[in-house]
């Protein structure tokens, strides 16, 4: 992927984008300001749609016509048209005359690419999330998170347990894992520390781009035995697999010891208080006093101040039960798991750096 642009540019891109939408929003009708919303809600099923059909790939090689992309894929002509047509309000394709269409950058994003593919977290969502996040009302109402109330389960036996669901999981969590790779060893050295151990760290995409960053470094790729077994495909693929170890465990048990520096992406969100106090203390457990630990999260500014993470927030009431939190709220919820939070690192993406030590 491309260098990420510098953190300071990409939060002041971000602000003026809010402001922007803000400013709209202020100046036109609240009905018409409440149909955005809809907008948002018929635009995120188009682009799912596009995901599921691969109607984009067929437009990597350039401009075409719809009709032959239609008869190759074995689509309806006119309505595969018309959801095009529909997708270049999203500025995800550009309708050219006699009905041909071509790819925006973000059309190209949509398209199938190994380990890369933002794809895979759109086809997670509007297969999993579709039906999940309509249960939001009666997750406030109840208190649970929605896959609790829709499945009977909860959500990690869920993700994990069904081979399917799985599938689509694991995908999209190294799809986003792939994106986020870039802005995370931009902000961060890992160059000093002998041995990085990846805590919850699925097929290990975000830890193959840490050890490119980092040459002379090995690694240790820790997560639940059936997410790390499609691991080695990944790895190798980008390189690493002579250096990095790959254990099956449950961090609620145990994590590996012997690492110089520790990192969970986007796990303790997952959790609540008292779960993820838990993984801290076992991470804790397995680390030499002062060796630092790195949390990945998005944090919740204060009120008032637009942010991703404040829907975020959100999708961990509905689909796992956790919660993004304020620094004030990591800061407390390390000390108690034996750390000390020593700073906070805005990347170029939603997620900073939690950096801590352990005390």
């Amino acid at each position: 992927m491309d260098k990420p642009p510098p953190a300071k540019a990409v939060a002041l891109s971000q602000r003026l984008r809010w402001g922007l939408q803000g400013l709209e929003r202020k100046m036109v009708p609240p009905p018409f300001a409440l149909l955005d919303f809809v907008n948002d809600f018929w635009g995120a099923h188009i682009v799912y749609a596009l995901a599921e059909l691969e109607l984009v790939d067929a437009f990597q090689s350039g401009s075409r016509p719809i009709s032959d992309v239609a008869s190759e894929l074995g689509l309806n002509e006119d309505l595969a048209y018309r959801l095009l047509r529909a997708a270049s309000n999203l500025d995800v394709v550009r309708e050219e005359s006699g009905r041909r269409f071509s790819l925006t950058p973000i059309g190209r994003a949509l398209c199938k690419h190994e380990n890369e593919s933002f794809r895979d977290f759109i086809i997670l969502m509007g297969r999993l999330g579709t039906r999940m996040w309509s249960r939001l009302a009666d997750c406030v109402r109840q208190g649970r998170n929605a896959v609790e109330i829709e499945t009977g389960q909860q959500p990690f036996e869920f993700l994990i347990g069904d081979e399917n669901v799985r599938h689509v999981f694991n995908r999209a969590m190294t799809a986003v894992s792939s994106v986020a790779a870039n802005a995370l060893t931009a902000a961060y050295d890992f160059t000093p520390y002998p041995t990085i151990v990846d805590v919850g760290g699925g097929e290990g995409r975000l830890l193959s781009a840490i050890l490119q960053a980092a040459p002379n470094a090995r690694g240790v790729l820790f997560d639940l035995p059936e997410v790390v077994k499609d691991a080695p495909k990944v790895l190798q693929s980008l390189g690493v697999s002579s250096r990095c170890e790959t254990i099956g465990g449950s961090f609620f048990e145990s994590v590996p010891t012997g690492g110089d520096l520790y990192l969970m992406r986007a796990i303790i969100h997952d959790w609540d208080d008292e779960a993820a106090q838990k993984i801290l203390a076992t991470v804790r457990g397995a680390m030499e006093r002062d060796s630092p630990l790195l949390l990945y999260e998005a944090v919740v500014p204060g009120p008032n101040k637009k942010h991703f993470a404040k829907y975020l927030d959100i999708e961990m009431i509905v689909m796992a039960g956790g919660r993004e939190r304020t620094p004030e709220e990591y800061k407390a919820l390390l000390d108690r798991a034996g750390f000390q939070l020593t700073r906070i690192i805005p990347t170029a993406g939603p997620a900073s750096v939690i950096e801590s030590r352990a005390r």
